[in-house]
């Protein structure tokens, strides 16, 4: 698709934001599509702004992983308006892991511990996943979560899973910070439909299509019942793409 050639512009920019966005938005085979026609677009602006408050690229990933981790505790509320507030929080998570980067390039200011706080912002979606699973057992009346108790039991699966996040992500940073592209992630990017599947089937495309569903719900255009089959959907989807991805990594190993 070119766009290694490209900065995510907007009709608006001026001289100004169009040389900033040289300097910072160099692009990565590993961005999605939702993040490179969307994001990139909002979020130099984002970081003209954060550099102005001084904000280290250090402050603004930790900002990105409380927002990522905080959209699944949303999720687990399991009603339609809990749903758009976990799309908002998730996008302004992700928004932030596009400005750390580019905060970063402007100032001059990289460093190994924003390297590991980027691995722990991915590891900050695993609990998402988690309540995806969760929120479907609420929805079929098979599990009862108060809000507080269910914030309580996503507070603690996320620490459990970060207890092992954690050392690993440290690891990773002491051992190579040279970013490394999975298999599949090279398959995703052969093509535009890949590309696309990718989004849909990543959380980007989660959280547009739980979102989208909520809003049709409120409005009473469709049962609630949708909203559960589509994350039953998505997580069988998810398994499928996990068997995937552990055939193609161990194929190209051996």
């Amino acid at each position: 698709m070119m766009r290694h050639k490209q900065i995510a512009s907007t009709w608006f920019d001026t001289k100004r934001i169009t040389a900033l966005r040289e300097r910072s938005q160099s692009y990565s085979a590993k961005e999605d599509l939702w993040s490179w026609y969307v994001l990139r677009r909002l979020s130099i602006f984002v970081t003209i702004l954060f550099i102005k408050l001084k904000l280290t690229p250090n402050a603004i990933s930790w900002l990105s992983a409380i927002f990522v981790v905080s959209s699944g505790a949303w999720l687990i509320q399991a009603t339609p308006v809990a749903f758009l507030m976990a799309f908002l929080f998730y996008n302004i998570g992700y928004l932030l892991d596009c400005v750390d980067g580019e905060v970063a390039r402007l100032t001059e200011n990289t460093s190994k511990k924003g390297y590991f706080i980027d691995l722990l912002i991915q590891g900050a979606t695993l609990p998402i996943f988690v309540s995806m699973i969760l929120v479907i057992f609420i929805l079929n009346d098979q599990l009862e979560l108060t809000g507080l108790s269910g914030i309580t039991m996503y507070l603690a699966i996320s620490g459990v899973i970060m207890s092992l996040f954690v050392p690993l992500a440290y690891q990773l940073t002491e051992k190579n910070q040279k970013v490394v592209r999975d298999p599949m992630n090279e398959i995703r990017t052969k093509s535009a439909v890949f590309e696309i599947t990718g989004v849909l089937l990543g959380l980007p495309g989660f959280f547009l299509f739980i979102a989208s569903l909520s809003i049709l719900n409120i409005l009473m255009f469709i049962p609630v019942s949708i909203i559960k089959f589509y994350i039953m959907f998505f997580v069988l989807s998810l398994i499928g793409k996990t068997i995937l991805r552990l055939y193609v990594t161990n194929k190209k190993l051996s």
